[in-house]
């Protein structure tokens, strides 16, 4: 046991009538050993020290600490220092990491892709921006988008979600007196008319998409990565997503293309979706494209080289997830489409059920040279939506406004259109997201 000697100086100034001493000491004993390289001393009753009149203390140890000891207590001092130093810096690149979201910036802004390079922008699905995502929708301020978008968005903010709210709300006004004041452009046959005129003012991009990317050139798709994604989840209830699919197994997202270079833009998503899965499950079991695209065309045999890579059942055998069928799509009041074999020709919900994929479709792109006109009506009326749609418009006919004001309260949004670079002005491709109809209602703060 060893002795402290506190000398306590005082150097407030005393109150009428009171006296204060100008120093006092205290004596307090305090257990003292020493270990190797450093002296420690434990004090004990030191809360009488805690008084307002004290503004300087002097401590002072009556015995020497040797000059080697001092040597080694500053070498464990500048140890531990740098030890917390180092601690705040791990600290801070792990907030880093979890503070990612892929595709998109912390907080839930929106990160427009640079469309020219997919594969470069499109970092969504990496672990720490899958993670993030799958994190945040399950926090109370990433719930209106995906409430609003059947589960698609799960990584939008709730004020940057009302924000896209309004916006679209403010496009589909100002449409509805674009519309009425350029009716006159419609005309029943079409003809004398300026079509470009017409399309340069209505029905434009009501919708901001996140991670908006062209498939090929030709198929535009909101956030591609997370089609992918969504399907792995709707089919995580029924299957082990790190194991392969079994051969009776149904794929919970189906493609559908027809007509507009579909070849090109089936292997290029099929490229798109092995590298995907690459990156989801990186170090994991080979998993199996959660996705299958079906190409639809009445004139298959007419594809050079095409042919002798489908079988009997109408799969390639030279890319796991690509069937083909051998008619194309008809608008249902219209039987043949001018064809002399109605066999090359079905309807759109014929070939639903005929493939039972009611329920199943993620994409339908269509290009089918002005039949869009007249078949959209199909689309609409099949029992279980398509999220997203993409239609080659051609022309100006007078049901023009019609096509677009059915898809628009159908709940679809509309977030790219892009002209033909040869379509004299009144070629328009077109692309359609569906969402809830709480989407279109005003949100009350």
């Amino acid at each position: 046991m060893m002795t402290i000697r506190l000398h306590v100086i005082n150097r407030v100034t005393p109150r009428r009538n009171l006296r204060t001493p100008p120093m006092r000491t205290i004596n307090i004993h305090a257990a003292a050993w020493i270990g190797e390289g450093s002296t420690h001393v434990v004090l004990h009753n030191l809360s009488t020290l805690s008084s307002n009149n004290i503004t300087s203390t002097a401590i002072s140890l009556l015995s020497d600490v040797p000059p080697i000891r001092r040597k080694r207590r500053a070498v464990t001092i500048l140890l531990l220092m740098t030890f917390i130093v180092a601690v705040g810096v791990v600290t801070r690149v792990y907030l880093f990491f979890v503070g990612m979201r892929g595709g998109g910036l912390v907080n839930g802004d929106i990160q427009m892709l640079n469309h020219d390079d997919l594969q470069k922008n499109e970092t969504s699905s990496s672990f720490w921006g899958a993670w993030r995502k799958k994190k945040d929708a399950t926090l109370p301020e990433y719930v209106l988008a995906k409430a609003d978008s059947y589960g698609f968005f799960n990584a939008i903010h709730d004020d940057t979600w009302i924000d896209m709210k309004q916006e679209t709300r403010t496009i589909i006004d100002l449409q509805g007196g674009v519309m009425l004041r350029t009716s006159y452009l419609l005309s029943e046959g079409g003809a004398n008319i300026d079509s470009s005129v017409w399309w340069n003012d209505n029905w434009k991009i009501n919708f901001t998409c996140q991670n908006k990317a062209s498939i090929g050139g030709k198929l535009w798709l909101c956030d591609p990565g997370r089609i992918l994604s969504f399907a792995e989840e709707k089919a995580e209830p029924n299957t082990n997503k790190w194991r392969k699919k079994s051969k009776n197994q149904q794929s919970e997202c189906l493609i559908y293309i027809s007509g507009g270079n579909e070849v090109e833009v089936a292997n290029q998503f099929l490229d798109y979706s092995v590298a995907k899965m690459a990156e989801l499950h990186s170090g994991g079991d080979s998993s199996p494209l959660p996705c299958e695209v079906h190409i639809f065309t009445p004139h298959l045999q007419e594809i050079s080289g095409l042919k002798k890579l489908i079988n009997k059942v109408g799969k390639s055998d030279q890319r796991e997830g690509l069937f083909f069928h051998q008619w194309g799509f008809r608008p249902s009041n219209k039987p043949s489409m001018g064809l002399a074999a109605d066999s090359t020709v079905k309807t759109l919900a014929d070939t639903v059920a005929e493939l039972q994929h009611s329920g199943r479709i993620s994409v339908l792109s269509l290009d089918c040279e002005a039949c869009e006109w007249d078949i959209f009506r199909d689309i609409l009326n099949l029992e279980e939506p398509i999220q997203q749609l993409n239609m080659q418009m051609h022309g100006t006919p007078y049901m023009a406004n019609e096509l677009f004001l059915a898809m628009q309260e159908a709940g679809y949004v509309i977030f790219h259109r892009e002209a033909e670079i040869n379509g004299g002005g009144e070629v328009y491709d077109y692309s359609w997201l569906k969402l809830s109809p709480s989407y279109f209602v005003p949100h009350n703060v």
